[in-house]
């Protein structure tokens, strides 16, 4: 199972990095990024009783990776 994490996160050039420490902050932006990019789709495109769950959640998750970067 962890080849197959390793595998995507070579695909998408974090393996290319030498620092650990940048690795990991890479890889929090592009959590925060994605996780922004599904908070704008959803609020979109989803209706409110739907919507107002999977937000919460996102951003919950957010605020967790905010605070991990000391932000």
């Amino acid at each position: 199972m962890i080849k197959q994490e390793l595998d995507i996160l070579e695909q998408h050039g974090f393996m290319d990095m030498t620092d650990k420490k940048q690795v990991i902050e890479a890889a929090l932006l592009h959590c925060e990024q994605s996780l922004q990019e599904s908070y704008d789709v959803i609020d979109n495109n989803l209706h409110h009783h739907q919507k107002a769950k999977v937000l919460e959640n996102i951003n919950i998750s957010l605020t967790i990776l905010k605070l991990m970067k000391g932000e």
